[in-house]
């Protein structure tokens, strides 16, 4: 069982290969990036987090470079000071850091402050669940939810991205689609997010642009892309 585990964690990191590295983002002067990386194998979390994503934001804006992140070891949601060097590395924990998405230019600036002031207002910030959340993708998610032009479609390896209490309905983090999510079930429909199923905090669906299809636990297929936000 254990072979089988590593094989598909393998293969799955063969997939996430593809997207835009940290050392490869720009050097503009602002810029909001949303990183991933697979988590490793750890003896206090359950085995299916193996085959999940760890998301955070890192910005940089007036004071340079601070990490928002949230997890499982920390007590809280935590906004700290990152030099250059740490910002840009493309591995963590032993493993390859990819882009989700960044922003860049002079929009990204009020974007990065925005994130780093409410970080710590998250409403689950003292309740971590690894699966089906909230956990540091749901707080990703949220900071998308409540960052103006933070427009970001997340990977369905984010596994908790779309966790929701009782009943959440309006519109994708991307504002290009419409959402209807419950705890145990829910579907998202958008120009970005395509048409996506949640079933306990696992999605599945296909991608309308570009052209993907949607499993739990991968990367989108043929592989997921990283994109470069609105701003300029």
């Amino acid at each position: 069982m254990n072979k089988i585990r590593w094989v598909l964690s393998g293969f799955v990191l063969s997939f996430a290969s593809c997207a835009l590295a940290p050392s490869e983002l720009p050097a503009d002067p602002y810029l909001v990036a949303i990183k991933g990386v697979r988590i490793p194998g750890r003896s206090w979390l359950p085995w299916y987090t193996r085959f999940a994503d760890h998301l955070w934001v890192d910005v940089k804006g007036l004071r340079g470079w601070k990490r928002v992140e949230w997890n499982s070891r920390m007590d809280e949601v935590r906004v700290r000071s990152l030099d250059a060097t740490s910002a840009t590395s493309d591995n963590r924990w032993g493993m390859q850091v990819r882009v989700v998405e960044w922003f860049g230019g002079p929009g990204a600036l009020p974007m990065a402050e925005h994130i780093t002031k409410i970080a710590k207002t998250f409403p689950h910030r003292s309740d971590y669940r690894a699966w089906p959340g909230p956990n540091s993708n749901t707080f990703v998610a949220w900071l998308a939810r409540e960052t103006p032009g933070m427009w970001v479609d997340l990977p369905t390896t984010a596994v908790g991205k779309d966790y929701a209490t009782w009943l959440r309905a309006g519109v994708t983090p991307t504002r290009m689609g419409l959402e209807f999510e419950t705890l145990l079930l829910g579907v998202e429909v958008g120009l970005r997010e395509g048409i996506e199923l949640q079933f306990f905090g696992l999605a599945v669906g296909f991608g309308f642009w570009p052209p993907s299809i949607k499993l739990p636990f991968l990367p989108a297929i043929p592989f997921d892309l990283p994109r470069r936000g609105a701003h300029d």
